[in-house]
């Protein structure tokens, strides 16, 4: 008789553990990059994640590094280069102590995405006496470099 009892006691408690495991809710987190004209490379927090329009996924809320480089088939760039910092905000459900229900307690999976557009602006081409003054000039300032002395 016992032995029928922890059996019925066992099998309820694996019962309930299969049932929470399959039945507990999660949060979809996603953040979805755009920008104007498309085809931008995205490099999230330095790493590559695709061309624009660029959608990822991510666990962790807080402020992220995104930079957006449209460069032409020989690599050279075409827009200026864009180096944002963009803080991720937590919804409400996802601040502690509400996050324990929103991941464990409700079966249902929830949904947070995010939509970041950013406006690439044309590379300014520089006059041609602009740019040869200015090498002209970064030449005379590391041959004088070169002239000083070292000091240990």
């Amino acid at each position: 008789m016992y032995g029928q009892i922890s059996k019925q006691v066992f099998l309820f408690v694996v019962l309930c553990l299969f049932s929470c495991a399959t039945l507990c809710g999660c949060v979809l987190r996603s953040l979805t990059i755009d920008s104007s004209p498309a085809g931008a490379m995205v490099y999230l927090d330095d790493e590559p994640i695709g061309e624009t329009p660029v959608t990822t996924t991510f666990t962790y809320y807080g402020t992220r590094k995104i930079t957006l480089e449209k460069i032409d088939a020989e690599g050279r760039l075409l827009y200026e280069r864009k180096i944002v910092y963009e803080k991720i905000k937590a919804p409400l459900y996802q601040i502690f102590p509400f996050d324990f229900f929103s991941e464990i307690v409700i079966p249902a999976k929830l949904k947070d995405e995010h939509y970041l557009t950013y406006q690439l602006e044309p590379l300014k081409q520089l006059p041609k006496e602009e740019i040869q003054n200015s090498v002209i000039k970064n030449a005379g300032e590391l041959r004088e470099r070169l002239r000083m002395p070292v000091s240990r």
